[in-house]
């Protein structure tokens, strides 16, 4: 059932979309936006609420590359309402769904991958983990959970247990997983949601429109990693990118939006600026390493509120 809050702000939402309110008042803002999204299908942002939403915009604001956002907060130079969008961890949809939707606009996007994953026809650590876990009954995952240290049978506590882990207890969970559901078998569905984009589709994405950062090599929690890995993942992965697209790599999204001044710290030394998971705008004289974003949503109208209220 919707909580009463709900069943008041969302009416507020609709008409303040509707009167175009939302967007007077984005506008009347001096700040720059980034946008962030993950997945776009069945299971993830449904596909006719991802259009609806990208019309909006290209209707309604500046849409511009990353990478000219940042040249503007690096110049200091005024916020001309600047929208970026970017898109998470290097899923095959943003090259088959995403890529043709905003082709068609004229938006420019920037993907942030992970090489790793993509050589080795992986999915995402967590992505796995938890389509695994779903095929336990409960007296199975709470006989694993025993095995493994975890919190309980239940999943999501599960996931957000093994990304407190180090690299090596993370990956010994994940050997074990394997191990109790050994005969699974991704279905088409789950490939096309969970499986990484190719090299081929990257070197095919239109470069006057698309760019390609990076997300480290696999999708570790950076603030886990010991310091010779953490520089293996984000120099590693930069290398990896240059070398497989022939150009080069500099912006950069903290996994997980996980990072401290370590990872930020070590993160400048290898890339122009990074984005973060903080919800929020990016003001005159931002951190470069420490870039807010907020996220896209499941309709029009809780998209352009967000627009001037991103925490909502």
């Amino acid at each position: 059932m919707e909580s009463l809050k709900s069943l008041v702000v969302k009416p507020v939402q609709s008409a303040a979309l509707a009167t175009g309110l939302s967007r007077r008042m984005a506008k009347r803002m001096p700040v720059r936006r980034i946008v962030m999204l993950h997945g776009v299908g069945p299971g993830e942002l449904e596909v006719a609420a991802f259009v609806a939403q990208m019309e909006w915009l290209a209707h309604s604001f500046r849409v511009v590359p990353l990478a000219e956002l940042i040249a503007g907060v690096s110049a200091g130079t005024p916020a001309v309402q600047e929208v970026a969008l970017t898109f998470d961890d290097g899923l095959r949809c943003h090259a088959e769904v995403v890529a043709p939707v905003l082709s068609r606009l004229g938006l420019p996007a920037t993907f942030f991958v992970c090489p790793g994953l993509i050589a080795g026809r992986r999915w995402l650590w967590n992505h796995e983990a938890r389509v695994r876990l779903r095929l336990l009954d409960d007296a199975q995952r709470q006989a694993l959970a025993i095995d493994t240290g975890a919190p309980g049978a239940a999943i999501e506590p599960w996931i957000e247990w093994m990304k407190t882990l180090s690299l090596a207890a993370r990956q010994q969970v994940e050997a074990l997983i394997r191990v109790r559901t050994s005969g699974f078998a991704p279905t088409p569905e789950q490939h096309a949601r969970f499986d990484p984009v190719s090299w081929e589709q990257l070197r095919t994405l239109d470069s006057d429109l698309f760019t390609v950062g990076s997300h480290t090599s696999s999708h570790p929690i950076l603030t886990t990693l010991d310091q010779a890995e953490l520089e293996s993942e984000l120099r590693g992965s930069r290398d990896a990118l240059e070398q497989c697209l022939g150009k080069p790599v500099d912006l950069f999204c903290y996994p997980n939006g996980s990072q401290d001044r370590r990872v930020r710290e070590t993160t400048a030394k290898v890339y122009r600026a990074a984005v973060t998971t903080e919800s929020g705008f990016v003001g005159a004289g931002g951190d470069l390493h420490d870039l807010p974003r907020f996220p896209v949503a499941d309709t029009v109208a809780l998209f352009a509120w967000r627009m001037h209220r991103p925490q909502a």
